[in-house]
């Protein structure tokens, strides 16, 4: 399995005005990144995602990113995103390939990653819906059902209806006994 290495995600415009290292993007950077997205992608891969392996690219030091390196790493932090969670604070970067590139856009994609391996350590695992029908879930947003904030109205063997509140045991605990919280405030209303 491949490691991950820390992502570099404090870049500033001090080290743009001082011509520091992280002024400037290295292939160093664009490794680091590429690995580190071939990292997430086979561990997500290993816990039952559908997510295709990613192969990085080997950078060398006269290597210049192109259009569609950009468009590999947007849209590979993007399937990852899909097939797992946004982590909090993550921010899109679908606009990337049609821009010029500066050191928040590159931290943009570091801190993604980051965000995206923090969930991962927590814990965070998808858990498929195998309880309901379709029918059931129809009326809820893929939002609302990969935040775990649903109810599903149902009938108990005396015939009575009420509400199962649905908390997805794929987030972690803290994230549980918030939206367990917010769901008892809805139901008191």
């Amino acid at each position: 399995m491949r490691l991950w290495t820390e992502a570099v995600t404090d870049r500033s415009r001090h080290d743009i005005i001082s011509g520091t290292p992280k002024a400037y993007l290295h292939a160093a950077d664009m490794n680091r990144i590429e690995s580190n997205i071939a990292y997430l992608s086979e561990r997500l891969s290993r816990q039952g995602y559908r997510i295709q392996a990613a192969e990085p690219t080997v950078w060398s030091r006269d290597g210049v990113p192109r259009v569609a390196d950009i468009v590999y790493i947007s849209g590979s932090i993007q399937a990852i995103t899909r097939a797992y969670y946004e982590p909090d604070g993550y921010t899109d970067i679908s606009d990337l390939p049609g821009k010029a590139l500066d050191y928040t856009d590159i931290n943009n994609v570091e801190r993604n990653l980051a965000g995206i391996k923090a969930l991962i350590d927590q814990g965070l695992r998808y858990s498929y819906l195998t309880h309901f029908t379709y029918g059931q879930l129809s009326g809820y947003t893929n939002a609302e059902l990969r935040k775990g904030l649903v109810d599903f109205p149902t009938i108990n063997d005396d015939g009575v209806s009420g509400i199962i509140n649905y908390i997805d045991i794929r987030i972690p605990r803290q994230l549980q006994e918030e939206a367990i919280k917010q769901i008892k405030m809805r139901n008191e209303k």
